[in-house]
């Protein structure tokens, strides 16, 4: 009898993992069998009612505000039935394969080529939010970039296989499932295809610290090819920061895993670097050649921006977040809040920790001041932009981090006018976050006046103005409130490293030549520098496609006042005749227009009290 039971159980366990098995997604992809810099994605696919289905890799991805088109890098796309017949497919655009006979479908399978070298396909994908596929030393796998969905079944579960290298780690967020420590695979399973496109991976040897910040275990993870870069470092910049974001946060954290994924490049070439934020991770892409001092800087200041994304789009987010569509997206209106108040507290909290001064957080706000009122189009309404940042007002995004900060900053200082110093931004976000939370998005066009609702009547008009209309914000009523003088234009002396030219590329070569000197500067004007002259070297350094990002780096960062600059050029001298012509000049200081930012020194008791409030130091 009780064979018999167990027999009966047996039967009945296969058949329920038969069931389950055709509700969701089973992808695996072996990491120790690249072929031509390519890895083949395995599918097990979900059942499937319809004659025809369509699978899509994305064409964008939240948080990049670019279209990226990961279906670029897909080849050999095929799909079976469970005798292994092949079934009919048809890629309908760059990201969709459609299916025929799809209530058949049992299995699919592709190649992928990694975004990181693949020059041949003309995508440009900032590289946190690519693939890396580099044999036996790292693969960085960002999901979206390996793996689809059916159009319709993005909420279905997921179980992700990956075997790899021996001795190879997976930092991520995500939980591994597979118990054996010594297993060459590793099993993710997420709720829907939201969950796993939110959550890196990076396999190589690992060096990694774990950090205990409050409630959360924070993994930081680095990949220095030359072995530059020290996690132990990495981490110690980091934790003080993160001590600080939870205190700010009141405490505690709404994670209880984080996973700060660290690339750092040798790129001889390296022209851009950065971060794309996720839910509960980061990923980091950064020159390894940076100086440790740099390094640190960086990170203290990305990190601490990527993370409260913790907040949003984790806890705070519209519907065009919660059910992004990766073809077709709709953007939100309110990137002033997704990136602008998030870099705003990023700030402000370092502030309120006494990790940095009073002095340092104005000078950043002075910068910030200045780009957004020389660099973007100051009169813009911010929501507009918003709606509109994937075509229209692509250029306007950066922004994101200059007004937009400037708006949370605005916000804040005004929530605490009218609240003599009470509540301010990171209390509204603490209540933001109550009334949603992570599985509950907001109706993009509601959100003001559900803000208004939660604090004070006069913040509709806020945001009637400054955000929805292009009036410049009102800074100097704002910052005069806690009795700090804002002037506009303010005068500013610092040493004059910048050329004022446009560089461009040489047709159909590397070398870089100057395009235009109309807008040279003081220094470029002593340098003698004239349109067409193309760079041999700069301060002795060889200056081409390959080199130019490191040689201005290390020009930036060594050269002082008083230090020689030389540029060495071939210039036509005549008709058929070119010289190699060497121009050198010193550095100099100058004064320039700049927006100042200077506490007032008598400011009354009133206006003390609500920046000692702001600054999180009431009743000290």
């Amino acid at each position: 009898m009780k064979k018999a039971n167990n027999l009966i159980l047996l039967v009945l366990l296969s058949a329920s993992q038969y069931v389950f098995a055709q509700k969701q997604y089973q992808f695996s992809v072996d990491l120790t069998q690249p072929q031509n810099d390519e890895l083949t994605v395995n599918l097990l696919t979900p059942a499937i009612k319809q004659k025809e289905a369509v699978y899509h890799l994305p064409k964008i991805v939240p948080g990049t505000y670019s279209i990226n088109n990961y279906g670029s890098y897909a080849s050999n796309f095929q799909a079976f039935d469970k005798k292994g017949k092949a079934l009919k497919v048809e890629q309908t655009d760059k990201n969709s394969w459609r299916i025929a006979n799809a209530n058949k479908l049992h299995r699919i399978t592709y190649q992928v080529d990694d975004t990181w070298d693949s020059p041949e396909i003309q995508e440009d994908v900032f590289e946190p939010s690519g693939t890396n596929i580099q044999q036996d030393t790292n693969f960085v796998l960002n999901p979206f970039g390996f793996f689809g969905y059916f159009q319709g079944m993005e909420r279905l579960p997921y179980q992700v296989t990956i075997t790899k290298p021996s001795g190879f780690y997976g930092s991520t967020s995500l939980v591994n499932q597979t118990k054996d420590a010594a297993s060459n695979k590793d099993v993710f399973v997420t709720q829907d295809y939201h969950e796993l496109a939110d959550a890196p991976i990076m396999y190589n040897r690992p060096d990694t610290v774990w950090l205990k910040v409050g409630n959360a275990d924070i993994l930081v993870s680095v990949f220095s090819p030359n072995n530059k870069v020290s996690t132990k470092d990495l981490a110690a910049d980091i934790k003080p920061v993160l001590e600080a974001q939870k205190d700010y946060l009141g405490g505690t954290l709404p994670i209880d895993k984080y996973a700060f994924i660290i690339y750092m490049s040798d790129r001889k070439d390296l022209t851009r670097y950065g971060a794309l934020e996720h839910s509960l991770s980061s990923f980091y892409y950064l020159p390894e050649s940076m100086s440790a001092e740099q390094l640190s800087e960086t990170m203290k200041n990305v990190a601490a921006h990527e993370f409260f994304h913790i907040l949003t789009p984790l806890n705070i987010h519209s519907e065009e977040i919660g059910d992004f569509d990766y073809i077709n997206p709709k953007m939100s209106r309110h990137l002033w809040l997704y990136e602008g108040l998030t870099e705003y507290a990023a700030h402000h909290a370092q502030l309120q920790a006494g990790i940095i001064d009073l002095t340092t957080y104005l000078d950043r706000q002075e910068e910030k001041i200045e780009n957004s009122r020389t660099r973007y189009n100051d009169a813009l309404s911010f929501t507009e932009m918003s709606r509109n940042v994937l075509e229209t007002y692509k250029d306007e995004y950066q922004n994101v981090y200059e007004k937009g900060a400037l708006i949370g900053l605005a916000l804040d200082l005004r929530l605490r006018q009218l609240t003599n110093g009470t509540y301010g931004t990171k209390d509204l976000m603490r209540d933001l976050a109550k009334t949603y939370g992570k599985n509950k998005s907001f109706k993009d066009e509601e959100l003001f006046d559900k803000i208004t609702e939660l604090t004070k009547p006069e913040i509709r008009d806020f945001f009637r103005k400054y955000v929805e209309g292009g009036e410049p914000l009102p800074l100097e009523e704002l910052f005069g409130a806690i009795g700090i003088q804002f002037n506009p234009a303010g005068e500013k002396r610092e040493v004059e490293k910048a050329f004022g030219v446009n560089f461009a590329l040489a047709p159909g070569t590397k070398t870089i030549m100057i395009a235009n000197i109309s807008n040279a500067t003081d220094l470029g004007q002593r340098l003698g520098l004239k349109s067409m002259d193309q760079i041999v070297s700069i301060n002795g350094q060889p200056f081409n496609l390959d080199t130019y990002a490191s040689v201005l780096q290390s020009y930036d960062e060594e050269y002082k006042v008083g230090d020689k600059v030389t540029f060495v050029v071939k210039r036509k001298v005549a008709e058929d005749e070119v010289k190699e012509v060497t121009l050198s000049a010193d550095l100099r200081e100058a004064t320039i227009t700049y927006p100042t930012l200077e506490p007032e020194a008598n400011a009354t008791a009133q206006q003390l009290q609500l920046r000692k409030a702001w600054m999180g130091q009431a009743g000290r």
